[in-house]
């Protein structure tokens, strides 16, 4: 792989990465937030539908990203973790309204964050 499209695929794993630390702050701290402030909660009404979105990016973005260094190395865990965390956020989307939906897409940003973390670590470092 040359060092510009190694730079490019860091670039996205940290992006995916970043995203995924986005997706856990709002399932942790936006809760938490609303609950203190009950007059932010009208005004920062955020539908189920962020999620989908949200979801709608995730997957393509860390899908192409994984699977292609998986290809690349040979080294499908990233790629398989990855896929599952997806699967994982995809299913909280049926959990709308459930205690248990926070907790289920927060498990899943954080294997999708885990993944695209293997991910940098198992690519060879490009120097200048």
């Amino acid at each position: 792989m040359s060092c510009a499209n190694m730079r490019a695929a860091n670039f996205f794993d940290k992006l995916a990465i970043a995203g995924s630390s986005l997706c856990i702050v709002h399932c942790l701290a936006l809760p938490v937030i609303i609950a203190l402030l009950p007059a932010l909660s009208e005004w920062l009404d955020l539908s189920e539908a962020f999620h989908f979105w949200f979801l709608l990016v995730a997957l393509p973005l860390s899908g192409f990203v994984l699977w292609q260094h998986s290809l690349r190395r040979k080294r499908p865990l990233p790629f398989a973790l990855g896929m599952t965390a997806l699967a994982i956020m995809a299913m909280a989307l049926t959990l709308e309204g459930s205690s248990l939906e926070p907790v289920v897409t927060t498990f899943g940003g954080v294997m999708l964050a885990w993944a695209h973390v293997l991910n940098l670590r198992g690519r060879a470092s490009c120097h200048k």
